[in-house]
């Protein structure tokens, strides 16, 4: 299907060339020597602080994970190519439907060859994983043999149109190199790599004690010698509030997916950039500079995430506690700046002077009267969730994104902290109502209440943060209305999980109200089952001229849903009025309760998403403006590719995604 082809999208990761990383960090000095930015120096400097993760959490894991995807692009890769695209391979890639038998049956063998490769490269793996765990300090010392098997590994995803023969080929070379790694292992340190080998064949071994201390003597060379230090200086001489942003990325992991949202967050929240607009020209200049590495969007060509280096997150962690500007892994915060709160039990006592807490790894919280008394400096609180997690992660473990806090009571001293701007209390439970001191927080612009599952009711506390410019209410499935005087925060850009009120709603704010929002961007609204809009509410819609992005959510699938005691449906969803502003780029359905592709939606959006419902068709109007097609679980879905070619002209298949439509029929 026309959508099979965005996990190649998802998996592209830009990788800069890193001998020109040096320059970009802005160091104008003696050209430094070839050795610090290859792949072995890159290596060490990586493992060179002593509170570096072992070689299983900062390697293996990721290298299994990068298998895993390795596995999906092979089977996608040995399967026909999706009809409506295959156009764009070309003879070399993909085999054409003229091939013949004995070619197919080539491939067919290569497949199943590089399928066994993979296999016995994972069992290798789970085999090195057993023994790193019997070993100490001294594998750091033969880190750096991973970076050619990250190379490979990397290169099998990066092709715009992966092939069998490539992947194979890169698979062989990474079985080499894993080969490799075990004789040094076997050398090194006398032990035996699987329960399949035995010792006698083996050479005398080295002494792990004299391997080890020559591998950190080689660490301390490169990491504490001039080039480093140069590089601490490049750091160090950037301009204050360009610094304080670039060495916010030490609070987290190492090869961690970073949404750029929550860098801005931050860096708006501590006062180093002052608008959404000039965060984003900050993480355009990191990108420049090779701080961090943005990480491609599935069908879109906007950067939402990013990731940065391993050698460069321990350096900026080097800088960041020389320059006192943050503690990691640390239980005691009597004296610090900011703290990052990581697993293990958390002491209560946070600095008077405390800027920042940020919850990297706590999944339990305790609050205390030491949390938020007398933090008069306190201006970012990220206590929730930062990491995302899909669907399939949520399903296979519903606790990986769970956080619990204890002692909610204490969110009523929060009202002293008069300098917060940031707070995001996402994904935590628990919370079914928050205190009206909040509304004591004059100066907070951005509120994160999404996924707060057992929040039930927004107290009038919230039409009191007239500097509020992000709210996200999203997943709040408790919620019943919002209450009425949304309308006074009229610096508000964002503003996600809007519920309709329903009928236990209490004097509820309606979406009329909306329209006093001249700067509102994007859009959220959640229609639930029991929603009871007014005639005109969604009508309303077209006056928000500012309005970009727009997302609408129903809680029903049919009008027979929503209907009273006598049977007739109080407000059909088949006769709901809507309107749209004319600057509307982006708008997203999700569980659309419609059969028929309804002809308020505006044909000039650029993007266009379709998620769950009854959609049976798309229409066929022509001239649509939409440059990205998501269309996901319809199964009543009934259309086809010379359809969706006549009627939407400018969409690229780069950019669409068919996926879980049954009834969609591809191109013949």
């Amino acid at each position: 299907m026309l959508g099979e082809r965005s996990w190649l999208t998802a998996q592209r990761r830009c990788r800069e060339d890193r001998s020109t990383y040096i320059p970009a960090l802005g160091y104008d000095g003696p050209t430094l020597p070839a050795v610090l930015v290859s792949a072995h120096v890159m290596s060490l400097l990586a493992t060179a602080d002593p509170s570096s993760r072992g070689v299983e959490e900062d390697i293996l894991i990721p290298l299994f994970a990068r298998l895993t995807t390795v596995r999906t692009v092979l089977d996608a890769a040995a399967a026909a190519p999706p009809p409506i695209i295959s156009h764009e391979y070309s003879s070399s890639s993909l085999p054409s439907a003229g091939t013949d038998v004995a070619a197919k049956a080539d491939l067919e063998a290569t497949s199943t060859e590089a399928r066994a490769l993979l296999e016995k490269i994972k069992r290798d793996m789970v085999d090195l994983r057993r023994l790193f765990r019997c070993i100490d300090n001294t594998e750091k010392g033969i880190r750096y043999s991973f970076n050619p098997v990250e190379q490979r590994m990397d290169d099998a995803l990066q092709q715009e149109h992966p092939s069998v023969e490539h992947i194979h080929g890169q698979l062989l070379a990474v079985d080499a190199e894993i080969e490799g790694i075990k004789t040094k292992i076997r050398r090194a340190y006398n032990l035996p790599f699987s329960d399949r080998d035995t010792m006698e064949d083996q050479d005398p071994p080295l002494a792990p004690v004299a391997t080890g201390m020559a591998a950190t003597k080689k660490m301390e060379e490169v990491r504490y010698g001039p080039q480093m230090r140069h590089l601490k200086l490049a750091v160090s001489s950037l301009e204050a509030p360009v610094r304080s942003s670039v060495l916010c990325l030490a609070a987290f992991p190492e090869g961690a997916l970073i949404k750029k949202r929550l860098l801005i967050h931050w860096w708006i929240g501590e006062g180093f950039v002052r608008s959404a607009a000039a965060g984003k020209e900050r993480f355009e200049e990191l990108v420049a500079k090779g701080f961090i590495i943005p990480v491609p969007s599935v069908l879109c060509d906007t950067v939402h995430r990013c990731t940065v280096r391993p050698w460069v997150r321990d350096m900026l962690i080097s800088l960041a506690r020389t320059n006192s500007f943050l503690e990691l892994d640390c239980s005691d915060f009597a004296v610090a700046r900011r703290v990052c709160l990581t697993s293990g039990k958390v002491l209560s006592g946070f600095s008077a002077g405390a800027k920042a807490i940020y919850n990297i790894d706590q999944k339990y919280v305790e609050l205390d009267e030491g949390w938020f008394a007398g933090k008069k400096e306190l201006c970012t609180l990220q206590l929730g969730q930062w990491r995302e997690f899909g669907p399939q992660e949520q399903i296979a473990n519903p606790m990986a994104s769970h956080i619990e806090v204890s002692g909610v009571e204490r969110f009523a001293d929060i009202g002293s902290c008069k300098s917060l701007r940031y707070i995001s209390f996402r994904g935590i439970s628990r919370i079914e109502s928050l205190p009206d001191s909040i509304g004591n927080l004059r100066e907070l612009v951005v509120l994160d209440l999404r996924a707060c599952h057992n929040l039930e009711e927004l107290g009038q506390w919230i039409t009191k943060l007239d500097r509020l410019e992000f709210l996200d209410l999203s997943e709040c499935h408790l919620l019943g209305g919002m209450p009425k005087g949304l309308g006074r925060l009229t610096r508000l850009q964002v503003l996600k999980g809007f519920v309709v009120a329903n009928t236990n709603s209490k004097d509820p704010c309606h979406l009329n109200e909306l329209t006093k929002l001249e700067k509102l961007r994007k859009l959220g609204i959640v229609i639930g089952k029991m929603a009871v809009p007014t005639d005109d509410e969604f009508l309303k819609l077209g006056e928000l001229r500012m309005l970009e992005s727009l997302t609408i959510r129903w809680g029903l699938l049919t009008s027979e849903k929503n209907r009273n005691e006598d049977g007739q449906a109080s407000h059909p969803v088949t006769v709901m009025r809507f309107a749209f502003p004319s600057n509307l780029k982006k708008l997203d359905l999700h569980c659309f309760p419609l059969t028929n592709f309804p002809h308020w939606v505006p044909k000039g959006v650029k993007k266009l998403y379709i998620r769950g419902g009854k959609l049976a068709t798309l229409g066929d109007e022509e001239d649509w403006d939409v440059e990205v097609l998501r269309l996901r679980f319809l199964r009543d879905l009934h259309y086809n590719h010379d359809k969706l070619q006549r009627c939407f002209k400018k969409l690229d298949t780069e950019h669409t995604e068919i996926h879980a439509c049954p009834n969609f029929m591809p191109k013949s």
